[in-house]
């Protein structure tokens, strides 16, 4: 699976680093060999840095371009270079629990499903937070980059073009919660950012998308604004696979008929 974050800070990488590095520290070798994490830095205002080599699986992008509250554009350069079919899209604020990593490791192929994780102790989660397949992520094109330089709505108007278009969305039960980073004192404001949250010119957009939808229907609303930015890898980091080993599937070549007649990963 792939496990697409991004941030934008003006105080150092310490929010992210922390982060992977209890990751290491929380899963075992077996697991972590199947993770690439894909880190997205939105054109922070740091001087120039190399991420340190943490021993995971690591794609670090940075975005040259400072574009004000740019998540979605963030969130469709990680899934483009995400090397599962299997992402994970979550914000740097949010920490993914040890039994939700089991449970997404386990999962086969989502396909038009999207599963949603609720917040430890809470009934639901972040609104931001998506497991699904990047083919599907993709064939609905990815997030709408018209919001970006703006605050909000380009996870709602995600959410509505996928509900509307078919996709099945479903909330996991209570063991696989996620952990809010701020309230478990990971986080602290001032380790973050001082980006101003006015939504007036998002929520004018959000009409216009909402407008679009209601008349023209399938596929609607969406600018197809795809990756108007430009960016560099900064790092590419690559554990030696030790421990894990996949299945033998000797018979999977002679089960396409199977496939073909019903669909699914196989």
């Amino acid at each position: 699976m792939s496990y697409i974050t991004h941030f934008y800070l003006e105080r150092g990488l310490e929010p992210v680093t922390s982060l992977l590095e209890r990751y290491r520290e929380e899963l075992t070798p077996q697991e972590l060999d199947q993770i690439q994490f894909v880190i997205v830095d939105d054109g922070s205002p740091l001087p120039e840095y190399t991420p340190p080599d943490l021993g995971l699986n690591v794609t670090w992008l940075k975005i040259i371009d400072n574009i004000p509250w740019n998540q979605g554009g963030a969130r469709n350069l990680g899934a483009l270079y995400a090397k599962s079919d299997n992402i994970l899209l979550i914000d740097l604020d949010w920490r993914m629990g040890r039994e939700g990593f089991r449970w997404m490791l386990k999962k086969r192929c989502c396909g038009r499903n999207i599963y949603k994780f609720p917040e430890c102790g809470r009934k639901r989660g972040h609104s931001n937070l998506w497991f699904m397949s990047r083919g599907h992520f993709f064939r609905y094109f990815g997030y709408d980059e018209q919001f970006s330089g703006g605050h909000g709505g380009e996870d709602y108007f995600f959410f509505k073009l996928h509900q509307y278009s078919g996709s099945r969305i479903f909330y996991l039960p209570p063991k696989y919660c996620t952990y809010n980073r701020f309230k478990t004192g990971e986080l602290v404001k001032e380790s973050y950012h001082s980006l101003p949250r006015d939504h007036s010119r998002n929520d004018l957009i959000g009409q216009r998308v909402r407008e679009g939808i209601e008349k023209y229907g399938f596929e609607g609303g969406h600018s197809r604004i795809f990756l108007n930015f430009r960016w560099k890898v900064v790092a590419d980091y690559h554990r030696p696979i030790e421990y894990y080993r996949p299945r033998e599937r000797r018979w999977w070549r002679w089960s396409w008929y199977l496939r073909w007649l019903f669909g699914g990963c196989g």
